[in-house]
């Protein structure tokens, strides 16, 4: 189990929310005003086209009437009445102006229109003139405060569009940010086991049945593993006491049949060995469930050296492999000094069983924390057996001996610390246990 990931502030949460929300709307938005463009522009021609025709032919009616010469002194008072520039060139000149494409079509007395109906040409009649409509180009502004008016106008709406997503969002992240934090710091307090931790009350009501369907898993779970902890207390507690009855009385019998066969002998070995396998097994048991249920580690300063001397004491005057340990002066750890001594000698205990002549121990402090290795030359533990081992109960070989709880233990421990517990091939030609500890500030 790898170590809670620390949630991000909630500045840079809010940040790349809003950008999204801005960037969706803005693009929301200039396709829905392309479309509307789109889809009006064929109207908004058709409609100017209309109004052209009606004005040229009013104006080609008026000018038609009078004779040649007199034609520019209509214009003159024509120009009068109309709030746009209207002129009246020679044919030649005008074509020059209009692409070639659209010449032919002038030529016949069409209406040739620019882009929104700004410019409009008509032959007059069959003449060798032309009437020019120019709507509004006159009136127009200068390009420069055209183009500033435009910036400011594009730099106002994208204002607007930002203060309308962010000061919402802002509030609505606030409130969101603030109850995953509480549900965070909730399920890491849970996975701790320490289940007496309070949650606090949850602003949004969209986490809000979250948060009271963690309170009462957490009730739940502290009730169950009370009743286990007080059913393996009273398991372990039953157990001990018939034990300690039977080891009394095999050494009464041990002492009264001193004068008997060897076959009795043979016997009080076998019975006091079981009572021995039994009372270790009670052991291993209780200090599983303890360690399993225990909350947030008290962490202190841990000598390595020291504590691998300690743990390694029983296994130095043993008959079996040659234990060998290196370890550089000074390094240590912040950890739970007994459970980290516990998690050693179970990992030393796993590799003494199975080795065959060595094991071989080493600590290595790193950047990221403690790396302490057990290495053994046995059989090894096969890859698709790997994560069995640490299963409470659980023994890939009935001859090696222990109750199947050293590794599960460790493993335990491991996480209770934040670390983890790792096998890997050793170059022994066994198994090679890594346990981790990450770096912790003192304490």
């Amino acid at each position: 189990m790898t170590p809670p990931t620390r949630l991000r502030g909630r500045l840079p949460l809010y940040i790349r929310y809003c950008a999204a929300f801005v960037t969706a709307q803005l693009v929301l938005l200039f396709t829905g005003t392309m479309m509307w463009e789109r889809w009006t522009d064929d109207t908004h021609d058709q409609s100017m086209r209309y109004e052209v025709e009606g004005t040229h032919a009013l104006i080609a009616q008026r000018l038609l009437s009078h004779d040649a010469g007199d034609r520019m002194k209509e214009m003159d008072a024509l120009q009068a009445v109309f709030g746009y520039p209207i002129y009246l060139r020679p044919l030649d000149q005008v074509q020059a102006l209009v692409p070639e494409s659209e010449r032919s079509a002038l030529s016949q007395g069409e209406i040739i229109m620019t882009s929104h109906g700004a410019y409009s040409n008509q032959r007059l009649g069959t003449t060798d003139q032309a009437v020019t409509l120019v709507r509004f180009v006159d009136t127009l502004p200068d390009l420069s405060e055209l183009h500033a008016s435009e910036v400011l106008y594009l730099l106002g709406l994208l204002s607007t569009v930002v203060a309308a997503i962010a000061l919402p969002l802002y509030f609505l992240i606030h409130r969101l940010w603030h109850d995953v934090h509480v549900l965070h710091d909730t399920v890491h307090h849970l996975r701790a086991n320490a289940f007496d931790h309070p949650i606090p009350a949850l602003r949004t009501h969209l986490l809000r049945p979250l948060g009271r369907a963690l309170q009462d898993m957490a009730q739940q779970m502290r009730t169950l593993l009370d009743g286990q902890r007080l059913m393996g207390q009273a398991m372990a507690h039953e157990l001990r006491t018939p034990i300690t009855r039977l080891r009394f009385t095999a050494s009464l019998v041990e002492e009264a049949s001193a004068t008997a066969d060897s076959g009795a002998h043979d016997l009080l070995r076998e019975m006091q060995a079981d009572l021995q396998w039994l009372e270790d097994l009670t052991s291993a048991g209780v200090e599983y469930v303890r360690f399993g249920r225990m909350p947030l580690v008290e962490l202190n300063w841990v000598d390595m050296p020291g504590l691998l001397h300690s743990a390694a004491a029983n296994f130095m005057n043993q008959k079996g492999p040659r234990l060998r340990w290196a370890c550089a002066p000074g390094t240590g750890v912040h950890a739970n000094a007994v459970a980290l001594e516990l998690a050693v000698r179970n990992l030393l205990g796993n590799a003494v069983r199975h080795a065959r002549t060595e094991v071989r121990v080493s600590v290595e402090m790193r950047r990221d924390g403690l790396h302490l290795r057990v290495e053994d030359d046995g059989p090894g533990i096969p890859p698709a057996h790997r994560q069995d081992v640490f299963t409470p109960y659980v023994r890939l070989s009935e001859t090696a001996g222990g109750f199947g709880l050293g590794l599960a233990m460790v493993r335990t421990i491991a996480e209770r610390h934040g670390g983890r517990v790792d096998i890997h091939d050793s170059a022994l030609g066994g198994a090679c246990l890594t346990l981790f500890l990450p770096r912790h500030d003192r304490r």
